[in-house]
């Protein structure tokens, strides 16, 4: 395996077209490019522990937490623990888990919380007066301290954040930024976005400190994305440095089912000589997920997009570097709704020290992976792995579910595909297995509500119907009860 050894002296200078992504980035993400910040890269769900409630410790005015997974594991009782002793010294402390995300955390947890002092809000708990929005969830994992700290990241809270293979040594591999300086007035806006929409009551003016409140803290300039349900702001930024790119386009991601734009964009720079790779997990913990993601590999790997799969437990980062130049780190997966549906939000980086160590961690990642090539006949190609992979390698860990925003569907189509992904892994990595697991389910689908239409017409004609009067009565009764004010027609004119 070929990988590029990449240090801060052999990088290239800056060039044109990055000034001219800097002034265009502004318009696609609404995120003001902030000067003067420090970051600290954090690998793996340990070191964001370290460093989280090390943070959370130092705390003298406020705690804000937002993650759309906070279990009642051991973990989260670290985490709970902490937050309680902070509440008794006066900090006030405030937590957004998602309704959904945090569904198999027990109510005990929560009241624990809330009579120790914590402020504890659910986002968006399911309602039959707006049954459609259970789809949007706060996909977010950030953590705001006193107006100084800020972190965002993949990373939740929960114990599979800490499996290492017994086998290996490789974690469930995740990957977080912290940071210092301006930067953290946006992340402190976002969450005072999310909290106001949770609940009555504001947060108070004093929890929501403004840019020029907060002194420089280092030399990194850094764009907070806050990614909002139909703003798309990632990817329109990703489609921009897919475009831009000169060299080296490098991306890891959980769920990758980026759609059309993007996939044409990253296929577009590979043919045109840039070195596009891809880090995907290659064993999901979201199988179905992950067997839908490698129907779309042949369409890539023809292209000349390198694709490589993480040999640990899984691969949950959702990261890129561009050039050594640009760096994302965040919450947003590649897929339908972290790009479009989610609340998510990324800290995009613009400099070439951190860019360099962006590039270190991606190669350190790739040692612990294989690539899937494309060989055979020019008819019939299959995917050859670099090296083989025993199956201890990609052991998930127990009771692992899936941190995706998408569910993971019934145990018997999880058990089906989990199949269907270790017949690719072991049998051959023959890649048209997976493309025809998928060609099946889909065709299977269709076909049984073909006839179950035929036979059947009111089984099918009921249910449209009752879903159309459901979204038509959900949408008059949000009009009536909520008038759109001028500032939300602002807003819609962005989406």
């Amino acid at each position: 395996m070929d990988h590029t050894n990449v240090t801060a002296a052999n990088l290239p200078a800056p060039s044109s077209s990055e000034e001219r992504v800097q002034r265009v980035f502004k318009r696609v993400s609404d995120a003001p490019l902030r000067e003067g910040n420090r970051l600290s890269l954090l690998k793996n769900g340990p070191q964001t522990y370290d460093e989280w409630l090390e943070e959370i410790g130092r705390a003298k005015k406020w705690i804000h937490l937002e993650n759309y997974i906070f279990k009642a594991d051991s973990v989260g009782r670290r985490f709970a623990e902490a937050l309680k002793e902070k509440v008794a010294e006066g900090v006030a402390v405030r937590v957004i888990y998602d309704w959904y995300g945090s569904k198999a955390t027990p109510g005990s947890l929560w009241r624990e919380l809330r009579g120790a002092g914590v402020d504890v809000r659910a986002f968006n708990p399911f309602s039959l007066s707006a049954p459609l929005e259970a789809f949007l969830r706060d996909h977010r994992k950030t953590l705001a301290v006193d107006g100084e700290y800020g972190s965002v990241g993949g990373v939740c809270i929960a114990d599979q954040w800490v499996e290492v293979s017994p086998e290996t040594g490789l974690y469930y591999r995740d990957t977080a930024v912290g940071f210092r300086g301006p930067a953290v007035a946006d992340l402190e806006r976002a969450f005072a976005e999310v909290w106001d929409r949770s609940g009555k009551e504001p947060l108070p003016a004093e929890e929501h400190p403004g840019v020029g409140q907060i002194e420089p803290a280092g030399e990194e300039a850094a764009r907070l994305v806050i990614q909002e349900p139909a703003k798309m702001r990632i990817a329109r930024m990703l489609q921009i440095v897919a475009a831009a790119a000169r060299e080296r386009l490098w991306i890891a991601d959980a769920y990758f089912m980026a759609g059309p734009n993007l996939n044409q964009g990253l296929m577009s720079a590979a043919r045109d000589g840039v070195d596009v790779r891809l880090l995907l997990p290659a064993t999901n913990d979201l199988p179905m997920v992950g067997t839908i993601s490698r129907a779309g590999y042949r369409q890539l790997l023809e292209s000349g997009v390198r694709i490589f799969e993480y040999s640990g437990p899984m691969m949950h980062a959702k990261t890129t570097v561009a050039d050594g130049w640009l760096s994302r780190i965040g919450s947003t997966n590649l897929n339908v709704t972290g790009l479009l549906t989610d609340w998510e939000i990324d800290l995009v980086v613009e400099g070439r020290p951190f860019g360099a160590k962006m590039e270190e961690m991606f190669e350190e990642d790739l040692a612990d992976s294989r690539e899937i090539r494309l060989g055979g006949t020019a008819w019939r190609p299959k995917a050859q792995p670099e090296r083989h992979i025993a199956p201890a390698r990609r052991r998930l860990p127990v009771g692992s579910t899936g941190s995706g925003s998408t569910g993971s569907g019934s145990r018997a189509v999880v058990t089906v595909s989990r199949a269907a992904g270790a017949a690719f892994l072991e049998g051959g990595e023959d890649l048209q297995r997976s493309e025809r697991t998928a060609g099946i389910a889909a065709s299977a689908g269709l076909l049984g509500t073909a006839l179950l239409g035929t036979r059947f017409p009111r089984l099918l004609a009921w249910p449209l119907a009752a879903a159309a009067g459901l979204v038509g009565a959900t949408g008059l009764l949000r009009t009536l009860r909520h008038p759109t004010s001028p500032k939300e027609s602002r807003d819609a004119g962005d989406s």
